[in-house]
């Protein structure tokens, strides 16, 4: 068997998206237990006892196939967001949105744009669904370009995709930026604010993408959530998304059936019925311990980028070896996410926001690692 004669075009060379490591993975791998997993962006507030609780009353009922409308678990986030119901559609994770959208608005030769240094499965995406994935350079203080990106669009451009918070580099766009991207590009081209980090923001410049679907009528603007974050809910798998009841009506033709699961809608609805507190918890937490670790940081000598999200970009110093602090991390059994697959350099490394003993037992490792037998060693204890 001849596998390029098979498989198609543009397809070829690719590579599957590899998410983090697994802690079950770093067991096996060094025989070590006491891990922490800061690589993946999860809530270390885990998951609303309110969600686990409806999970479990599902369990008599999982022989059944789950409502494949989701009409109850759209109806609470339509009342959630005080929008319609057939502007409402789910998704397996913000991701399979991604991908439901393109399937069913693309075609072969048109383009996608999005930023340099942004979620990588954007541009994988776009080339499975026949698309062209163009991205724009990125500022100097790591934040999309918005006016780069209106720079690219062509008449074949038929989505823009702006992740708000971006992942990995936590920073977002302001309210003023994104209208006056609005303002400039046609009203044929999708614009989608990818909003799965978007609980832990605290800027008042942050857009209200349903604000801006009422001030831009013609405009196709769809927003996505996630409760993979704020609401701890990533091993279940799901997602939602607003937008005109146009582009609704064709994303159902493309969604699957059955692609929200009956645990995930029972808990989806609890996390936005019951479970306020933990996500106001989920961002407190964040927003305290990010002041530790900027103060740490800093006095570390490490580079790092504000963030909105929960979790921060940080760059080490060039004269140590980013694989080196990686792999020893590791061996520590703290697991952090290297950057070279986003285009930077292997001294990038994304590290979620974990608990204050989680953060200070990084810390402590980092020390270890950077500067041994320096003054700051002491200081960051």
């Amino acid at each position: 068997m001849d596998i390029q004669k098979i498989v198609r075009r543009d397809l070829k060379g690719a590579a599957a998206y590899v998410p983090g490591k697994p802690i079950e993975e770093l067991e096996r791998e060094l025989g070590i237990s006491n891990i922490d997993k800061l690589a993946s962006n999860e809530n270390p507030c885990g998951t609303p006892e309110t969600a686990k609780k409806a999970i479990m009353e599902c369990l008599d009922k999982i022989y059944l196939y789950p409502d494949g409308e989701s009409y109850s678990f759209k109806s609470v986030i339509a009342e959630f967001h005080k929008v319609r119901y057939e502007n409402v559609f789910t998704g397996n994770g913000s991701d399979e949105l991604l991908q439901i959208i393109m399937h069913a608005f693309l075609e072969p030769g048109d383009n996608v744009i999005s930023s340099q240094h942004s979620f990588l499965r954007y541009g994988q995406m776009t080339r499975i669904a026949h698309g062209e994935y163009r991205q724009a350079p990125m500022t100097e203080d790591m934040r999309y370009d918005l006016q780069a990106i209106a720079g690219l669009v062509d008449k074949r451009t038929k989505i823009i995709v702006i992740a708000n918070p971006n992942n990995p580099t936590g920073t977002i766009v302001y309210d003023k930026e994104v209208r006056a991207l609005l303002d400039k590009i046609s009203d044929d081209i999708i614009v989608i604010l990818d909003e799965a980090y978007a609980g832990f923001v605290e800027s008042k410049d942050y857009p209200d993408a349903l604000k801006l679907q009422k001030d831009y009528p013609a405009k196709p603007i769809v927003m996505l959530r996630s409760f993979s974050k704020i609401f701890g809910l990533a091993g279940v798998r799901v997602g939602y998304g607003i937008a005109p009841a146009e582009l609704v009506k064709y994303i159902n033709v493309v969604r699957g059936p059955f692609n929200i699961n009956m645990l995930a809608q029972a808990a989806g609805i609890a996390c936005l019925k019951n479970a306020s507190q933990h996500a106001k918890s989920s961002k407190e937490l964040c927003s305290g311990e990010k002041k530790y670790l900027y103060e740490s940081y800093k006095k570390l000598g490490v580079k790092y980028f504000e963030s909105e999200a929960n979790f921060i970009l940080v760059k080490i110093d060039d004269r140590h070896d980013g694989k080196y602090v990686v792999e020893e991390l590791l061996k520590a059994g703290i697991i952090v996410r290297p950057m070279k697959s986003w285009g930077l350099t292997d001294n990038f490394m994304r590290i979620t926001i974990g608990t204050q003993d989680q953060n200070k037992r990084l810390i402590k490792e980092l020390t270890r690692l950077l500067n041994k037998d320096s003054k700051a060693a002491a200081d960051v204890k």
